[in-house]
């Protein structure tokens, strides 16, 4: 473990006029009365956001509650400040490198699962040993795929489900299944769907062809290029592909390859029904109040689909000190106890806890209850190789995008995945 002066942590490199003012703000914000950027006690915090297009903070999603967890935490350990920076995920892994080349790395990351995958695999994150017995209270499910031996390449913070989001006004009871979900849009309401796969995935359940796509993206790459694809996944594949044309040829169902464009539609009343990550809720809730909706997605016949749970976690860095390190691993285990688990939980709509011990109030709240329904019944894709799952997710990107938009038939579709991606990885979008 290396290192880190003082005197070389007391800036960020390109700082001054180079630092955005937002990101400068916020620093300031959640530094929590801090006395300087050189304190031996003083802790580096990156933040991964979804794209510098929508500059969601993952901390709880709201400067001012991760500025309180702060707060908290440093009443109980005197002295100590946390200093954030967030970064888009386009440019996270090289603004990380940068910085750490340089011994300028964070002490501790909020990311996707990918992003800490990559982070372990380029050297820039740090497996850690954390207390068994305060971990116990976590999911298994949600920890037991970051185990290497008896240490952690990362460590879950919160889950966050795939749902669906109306307009109560204009949907009174929301589409159950697949079929339903056409038949809303027969009846004149406008349906908003998602163009890219991990966003769309949830729609293979309902023709029952999600074991088939959970093979297509995790099977190993074959020498001769072309996937070997059995007749039963062909044919769930077919299916699948089938419900998507037919969704596209509805006047009243829209694609969209950007999420936040759903959900500024469904905002202003162009859409009806959409569906969407659960981070989005806050700021639905905001700008429609009562009128929005919020239920399982649509599968099959008296089945919700199951779709795909974004998992926030945390990752170390490799430049903390013996005492930064420790502080880290304090401030980890802080944000999972029971407490502030179900405060991320409360007052930041979306979020679900990774702690198993806290109660979600699904009894008393029908969004708590799509919430974890929904999360109870969400999978959660291997990532035990990063590169090959997101090229295998741009490649099927680029198919169902050329399939909806060009109104490619299901069989010619069927053709482009058999043939299996190209050898070199596409350049993917963030």
């Amino acid at each position: 473990m290396t290192g880190r002066s003082p005197i070389g942590r007391r800036r960020w490199p390109g700082g001054g006029a180079a630092r955005s003012l937002p990101a400068a703000l916020a620093a300031m914000l959640l530094c929590g009365g801090c006395q300087g950027w050189g304190i031996p006690d003083s802790l580096f915090l990156y933040v991964e956001t979804d794209s510098t297009r929508t500059p969601q903070v993952e901390l709880g999603d709201s400067e001012q509650r991760a500025r309180r967890l702060i707060d908290e935490f440093r009443q109980v350990n005197p002295g100590v400040s946390i200093h954030v920076r967030h970064l888009p995920s386009d440019a996270f892994l090289s603004s990380t490198a940068f910085r750490s080349s340089r011994g300028l790395g964070p002490d501790l990351m909020v990311t996707r699962v990918v992003t800490a995958l990559r982070l372990h695999q380029q050297g820039l994150s740090e497996a850690v040993t954390l207390d068994p017995e305060r971990l116990e209270e976590l999911e298994p499910r949600f920890l037991n795929d970051f185990r290497l031996g008896r240490q952690l390449l990362a460590v879950p913070l919160l889950a966050q489900p795939e749902v669906a989001c109306y307009n109560r006004r204009r949907v009174p009871e929301p589409p159950r299944d697949l079929t339903d979900l056409i038949n809303l849009s027969a009846k004149g309401l406008k349906v908003g769907l998602p163009l890219r796969l991990g966003d769309l995935y949830w729609t293979s359940s309902g023709m029952e062809a999600n074991g088939a796509l959970e093979r297509l993206l995790e099977s190993p790459s074959p020498r001769g290029g072309t996937l070997v694809i059995s007749t039963s996944d062909r044919q769930d594949l077919l299916r699948w592909l089938n419900w998507l044309n037919n969704a596209n040829l509805q006047q009243n169902v829209e694609f969209s390859e950007e999420a936040v464009d759903l959900v500024h539609q469904l905002e202003q009343g162009k859409l009806d029904w959409i569906s969407c990550n659960s981070l989005w809720l806050e700021r639905l809730g905001k700008s429609m109040g009562p009128s929005l909706g919020v239920s399982q997605l649509p599968g099959s016949p008296g089945q919700p689909a199951r779709g795909l749970t974004r998992l926030k976690v945390w990752s170390f860095g490799t430049h903390s000190t013996p005492r930064q390190r420790e502080l880290a691993k304090e401030f980890v285990l802080f944000t999972l106890n029971r407490l502030n688990q179900k405060r991320l939980m409360l007052f930041a709509p979306g979020n679900l806890p990774v702690n198993r011990n806290v109660l979600i109030p699904s009894k008393s709240s029908a969004v708590f209850a799509a919430l974890a329904d929904s999360l109870d019944r969400a999978q959660l894709i291997s990532f035990s190789d990063p590169d090959r799952i997101e090229t295998r997710l741009a490649w099927m990107d680029d198919i169902l995008e050329r399939a909806i938009v060009n109104a490619a038939s299901p069989a010619d579709v069927m053709k482009d995945i058999q043939a299996g991606p190209p050898a070199a990885p596409p350049s993917s979008k963030p």
